[in-house]
C-alpha cells in the first residue's frame, strides 16, 4: 500500500504522470480524505485506490479506472464519470447526485445508501435492480430503460 503527501501532488499534476506511477505501483494507494474538487482526472488509473470521505465534487473522471476503489462517503456531486470503469467499487453513502454516469461500467458496484438523485445512469452498464434498490434516488434520476425505478424513490430522495 502506497500513501503520502507526494501522491496528492503527483495526482494533481495530471493523469499522464499519475498513470506512469501506477504502472510502477499497481497495488492499492491510500488517498482517504483527498480534497480535489473540480480536479481534472480524466483517464486516471485509480483502481484499488482508497478514497474514503474524499471531496471530488465536479471532478472530471471521464474514462477513469475506479475498479475496486473504496469511495465510501465520497463527494462526487456533479462529477463527470462518463465511460468510467467503476466495477466492484464501494460507493456506500457516496454522493453521486447530479453526476453523469452515461456509459459507465458499474458491475458489482456497492451502491447501498449512495445518493443518485438527479444522476444520469441512462446508458450505464452492469447495473442490477438490487443495486438500484439499495441506493437513494428521485424522479430526476435517469436509469437504463431495462431497470424499474424503485417505489421508495421520491422527489426528495428520502432515505
Amino acid at each position: 500500500m502506497v500513501c503520502g503527501e507526494n501522491l496528492i501532488q503527483l495526482l494533481e499534476s495530471g493523469a499522464e504522470a499519475w498513470n506512469a506511477f501506477r504502472g510502477e505501483h499497481p497495488g492499492g494507494v491510500m488517498l482517504n480524505g483527498l480534497r480535489l474538487a473540480s480536479a481534472q482526472l480524466a483517464y486516471a488509473d485509480l483502481h484499488r485506490a482508497f478514497l474514503q470521505r474524499s471531496d471530488l465534487q465536479r471532478a472530471n473522471l471521464m474514462c477513469a479506472s475506479l475498479e475496486e476503489a473504496i469511495l465510501r462517503e465520497t463527494n462526487l456531486h456533479e462529477s463527470d464519470l462518463r465511460h468510467a470503469r467503476i466495477d466492484g467499487a464501494d460507493l456506500f453513502s457516496a454522493d453521486l447526485s447530479g453526476a453523469d454516469l452515461r456509459e459507465a461500467s458499474l458491475a458489482a458496484t456497492f451502491l447501498k445508501r449512495a445518493n443518485l438523485c438527479g444522476a444520469d445512469l441512462s446508458t450505464a452498464h452492469g447495473l442490477t435492480t438490487g443495486q438500484i434498490a439499495e441506493a437513494v434516488g428521485d424522479r430526476d434520476t435517469r436509469l437504463p430503460e431495462d431497470l424499474a425505478r424503485p417505489a421508495s424513490w421520491t422527489k426528495g430522495g428520502a432515505r
